[in-house]
């Protein structure tokens, strides 16, 4: 018999923390579940170990099943709930459009951090795009403040609009100071390259220049996969 989890973390997003959708709009913008990730992330961690101890998910599906839940609050989260499920012996069944990938390089300047998505599928996506979020920290592990000017040849990138409530196409270069960007493209031709996005950095006082990074996206039939070392950074 399989076994059900749906402890409806009915977080439903109205989350005491206050957070607020778009007015007009149930969807909340990325960069408030960016900012409550964390705890939500917590609450993950002590579920799956409640989990793992009553037999319920097994300690090998334990990071996939992470991976699911944190890509489907980052994509479906500001609808406002979340459904936690596991099905032992499915997480195969999972898509990896909705499975959250995290990737890092080193700089110059300190370790950069991209959280993304494991693939995107332009005629099956959820959202309006690849979710693009990069973070920066120093030497001893702190947050450094930073501009970053993203840039690619195929796709365009989209950016929140707080006054539509919607994100809007900027085209083909976007710059961010770690606010999410999504990149969306068309279904890749049969010929088709990968897509190189590239993420030049510069400090966000002084503007002095901190790295370059290339993100590559591999063509994967109807859409791009991001492989574990999609992310590196670019030496002169």
């Amino acid at each position: 018999m399989r076994r059900r989890i749906i402890a409806a973390a009915a977080l439903l997003l109205t989350l005491a923390c206050g957070a607020r959708a778009a007015e007009g709009g149930a969807m909340l913008p990325l960069s408030v579940l960016q900012a409550l990730q964390g705890r939500y992330e917590a609450f993950l961690s002590g579920l799956e170990e409640e989990l793992v101890s009553r037999g319920l998910l097994s300690q090998d599906d334990r990071a996939a099943w992470h991976a699911a839940q944190l890509g489907d609050y980052l994509t479906n989260g500001g609808y406002g709930s979340i459904l936690i499920t596991y099905q032992p012996d499915a997480m195969h069944y999972m898509r990896e459009e909705d499975m959250a990938l995290e990737l890092s390089c080193r700089l110059a300047g300190g370790t950069l951090t991209l959280d993304t998505l494991r693939r995107y599928a332009p005629a099956d996506s959820t959202s309006d795009g690849l979710m693009l979020s990069f973070s920066l920290t120093d030497a001893a592990g702190m947050p450094r403040a930073f501009v970053a000017t993203l840039s690619s040849a195929s796709g365009v990138f989209a950016m929140w609009d707080a006054l539509a409530g919607s994100y809007a196409s900027v085209g083909q270069t976007a710059t961010t100071g770690g606010e999410a960007v999504l990149w969306s493209s068309y279904v890749p031709a049969a010929d088709a390259q990968d897509a190189l996005i590239s993420a030049v950095f510069y400090e966000e006082e002084t503007g002095e220049p901190i790295g370059e990074a290339q993100l590559r996206l591999t063509v994967d039939g109807d859409g791009y996969r991001l492989r574990e070392d999609a992310l590196g950074a670019v030496t002169q």
